[in-house]
C-alpha cells in the first residue's frame, strides 16, 4: 500500500491513532476525546476514506482501515531477512 496523504490528512490519522472519535455536531465534524475537540472538514474525512486510510465501522464511526494499520505496522517493524 502506497499512500500519499496531505499534512492535514496525516494530522487526522494521528487523531484517530491516539483515540479521538469523530462526532458530528450540527453540520460540522470534530475529533473529540474527553473535553478536547478539534474541527475537521468533511472533505478531509472523505479523502481519508477514498484513499483507503480510514473506513466506517458497522456503527457508522470512523476508524483506521485494516489495510492502513497493517501498512503502518510494516513501516514501523519492517521484515528484515539475512
Amino acid at each position: 500500500m502506497k499512500l500519499k496523504l496531505t499534512p492535514t490528512q496525516n494530522l487526522c490519522i494521528g487523531f484517530l491513532e491516539s483515540g479521538f472519535q469523530v462526532k458530528q455536531i450540527e453540520d460540522n465534524y470534530y475529533f473529540v476525546k474527553g473535553d478536547r475537540q478539534q474541527k475537521v472538514l468533511s472533505k478531509t474525512l472523505n479523502a481519508l476514506v477514498d484513499r483507503g486510510a480510514a473506513q466506517y465501522d458497522k456503527n457508522g464511526k470512523y476508524q483506521l482501515s485494516e489495510a492502513f494499520v497493517e501498512h503502518r505496522r510494516q513501516m514501523l517493524y519492517p521484515i528484515t531477512r539475512h
